[in-house]
């Protein structure tokens, strides 16, 4: 089994009622040129697959908003092309005993203020998109409709043409991976389905009752052997 790796948005878990975000980015840590660099990699471009992770010897600066908790997992504004969170150290340390999709750690400061005693016990998780070719679209199954009193009704796209020229939202029931899709992975990003973990990877987190995720959503995953 697989699971959807979700953010919690809860205000208990994250200590905000925003339900977006924990964390803000901090533009004044920079000088112009490297925040128009951040601009230009994380905020401005685009969400594009198996890019190479940047080659950056770079650190992140976050402001904490003022009721937010520390969590395993933080969520953060602004919105970070293929840079999905942070995570705590205790959380990568889990993530080594996994098989997980080619990615890349920024080192991060997380504080309340400026004066405040700087954490350095997160990083930047940074994970670029895989693409279509990893998609067996003939055996994924998705829905449309399903609001109200309308039940929900099967689709199925030949290819990602007939996918992205339907007019209407889906969800996926059953993502099927093509030959293509590195099998032994507990931890990958597609673009159907978002972020997803195994039940391996599931169990670890929840046996070390990391926070600041939700993973109630399982996803049926068929892959090509």
């Amino acid at each position: 089994m697989y699971y959807k790796l979700d953010l919690s948005w809860e205000p208990k878990i994250i200590g905000v009622t925003n339900g977006i975000y924990q964390l803000e980015l901090d533009s004044k840590a920079y000088s112009k040129k490297e925040f128009e660099m951040i601009e230009s990699v994380f905020i401005l471009g685009d969400l594009s697959p198996n890019v190479e992770n940047p080659d950056l010897d770079f650190k992140f600066y976050f402001k904490k908003l003022k009721k937010a908790k520390k969590t395993g997992f933080i969520s953060f504004t602004p919105n970070f092309k293929n840079g999905h969170f942070l995570v705590s150290d205790d959380v990568v340390n889990i993530f080594k005993r996994f098989h997980l999709q080619h990615h890349k750690y920024f080192d991060t400061i997380v504080y309340d203020s400026p004066t405040e005693i700087l954490d350095n016990r997160y990083r930047l998780f940074y994970m670029p998109l895989q693409d279509w070719d990893v998609i067996d679209f003939e055996n994924t199954i998705f829905s449309s409709g399903g609001i109200g009193k309308h039940p929900g009704v099967e689709q199925k796209f030949a290819n990602e043409v007939e996918f992205l020229n339907f007019k209407g939202s889906t969800k996926v029931e059953t993502l099927a991976l093509s030959k293509n899709f590195d099998t032994n992975l507990d931890l990958f990003f597609t673009r159907l389905g978002g972020i997803i973990i195994s039940d391996g990877l599931k169990c670890a987190l929840e046996e070390n009752n990391v926070t600041g995720i939700n993973l109630t959503n399982p996803i049926v995953v068929l892959m090509k052997s």
